[in-house]
């Protein structure tokens, strides 16, 4: 069974009815353009799921309902019968992309027709709309007060002048339910307690004193044990955030569920296993003496040595050269990315990226190559911190790795972004063999088969 998400108009219905029970039919002509979801009208089967979203009149969630047939009176043209069968809650876009799954699958949705989804968003969405389920935000507020725990207390959004705090928009997003985490840049800056939005943003009496009464009412749920920014910055799901940076200086910012639950549930340090460094491996070969570094010439014919299964190949070169593709034995389409200074690990991985007034999700050069199953070139590999490329190194040993981007992970199996044997991460540098073995940590090094490329 497959399940769709069918963006529809007004007409499609008729409003003054009952909705419940009434077919419409949708027809694809045969100039219908693939970007409106031709592709997916192919894919449709009699029996499959669909929940029908209302574009026109602001609506949201229409309803649900079901293929009841199937046609194609000709090459080209295909007709769908969609019979509705429930209501839903009018929930729109800008609700449902408070939940982390859903945000990354709209994010992805093309705006056309008709678009496939898997049954967990179907799942999900269904019990948002039929009041099953609710959407819980997080939040990182700064406040100086000293909060009880179970009280109840009033959040201005607005200085006593009436200018906006920082991070408005945010104070305007809260909803009851979501979830706070209180944040203090005294006596230490770090978090000290949890607090849960008891209501929405409204108005206040007019107050002696204060230009704007606009507010926020929080219970605040108790303290917890104090972290600091450096304590949460050793996270590996909040290290490298763009929160912890320029947002820390915002009354309110927005978290992650990941991140939120990573701020109160500190992580244990796992033991690094032993693993044989690059000297003790050449010394074993031949005591000062290169060997495992292999030496290919511009200009000569040489017999190829087998490249061993490790995930990441090192070349030591000036520059590119088509001779990297062959001996990695890779396709000329293979992306080629260059490296400075300032890549940081959502670089990589992913992150969320502000476009105006909306936040939307960038994908990272590595895992946009695992989704189109390639590899992946990286010149000046040596400009990247090479604790970025853990999260690689995890998943290419079995482990699967939340990218702290909603649901979204990196692993050999069932993941959102798949590492086969086939994936290689090609590094160029300008480094030498001893500068590379101390650039990149021991337990790295066994993932690691470095190169040696010389040009006349």
């Amino acid at each position: 069974m497959n399940y769709f998400w069918l963006n529809c108009g007004y007409n499609r219905f008729n409003h003054f009815e009952n909705l419940v029970g009434q077919v419409s039919i949708f027809d694809s002509s045969v100039h219908f353009n693939p970007s409106e979801g031709y592709a997916a009208f192919k894919r449709v089967q009699v029996g499959d799921k669909v929940i029908f979203y209302q574009v026109q009149n602001k609506i949201g969630l229409l309803g649900a309902g079901t293929v009841v047939k199937f046609e194609e009176p000709r090459r080209g043209q295909i007709k769908i019968h969609f019979k509705f069968e429930e209501n839903l809650l009018p929930l729109a876009k800008d609700y449902l992309e408070r939940n982390e799954q859903l945000k990354l699958s709209l994010f992805r949705m093309k705006e056309q027709l008709l678009n496939q989804i898997n049954k967990e968003d179907y799942d999900l969405i269904m019990g948002l709309g039929r009041g099953e389920e609710k959407i819980d935000r997080y939040f990182l507020m700064r406040e100086m007060d000293d909060f009880q725990p179970d009280e109840k207390y009033t959040i201005f959004t607005k200085t006593v002048n009436g200018i906006e705090r920082n991070g408005f928009k945010h104070y305007k997003e809260m909803q009851r339910g979501d979830k706070i985490i209180i944040y203090r840049t005294a006596p230490e800056r770090g978090i000290y307690g949890t607090a849960v939005v008891e209501e929405a943003m409204h108005k206040k009496p007019v107050m002696m004193g204060r230009t704007d009464t606009t507010a926020i009412t929080i219970k605040y749920t108790g303290d917890i044990k104090h972290r600091t920014i450096y304590d949460l910055d050793r996270e590996p799901m909040l290290r490298a955030q763009y929160f912890v940076g320029e947002d820390w200086n915002e009354s309110v910012t927005e978290l992650t569920k990941i991140q939120y639950e990573a701020m109160l549930n500190p992580s244990e340090q796992e033991e690094a296993p032993a693993i044989t460094s690059y000297a003790e491996q050449l010394a074993k070969a031949a005591p000062k003496k290169a060997d495992s570094i292999v030496t290919y010439t511009a200009g000569e014919k040489q017999k190829e040595p087998k490249i061993t299964p490790k995930m990441m190949h090192i070349f030591i070169t000036d520059h590119y050269t088509p001779k990297v593709l062959e001996v990695a034995e890779l396709e000329a389409s293979t992306p080629h990315v260059v490296a400075d200074d300032s890549w940081t690990q959502g670089m990589l991985y992913g992150q969320y990226v502000k476009e105006g007034e909306d936040t939307v999700i960038k994908e990272g050069v590595i895992t946009r190559a695992l989704q189109n199953q390639s590899s992946l070139i990286i010149e000046d590999i040596e400009q990247l911190d090479p604790r970025y490329l853990k999260p690689l190194l995890h998943a290419v040993a079995g482990r699967t790795i939340e990218l702290g981007l909603g649901t979204m992970t990196i692993g050999r199996e069932d993941a959102t972004y798949h590492v086969t044997d086939r994936f290689k991460l090609v590094g160029l540098t300008a480094l030498t063999i001893e500068q590379i073995e101390q650039h990149f940590p021991k337990e790295m090094h066994q993932y690691i088969k470095v190169y040696q490329l010389r040009n006349k």
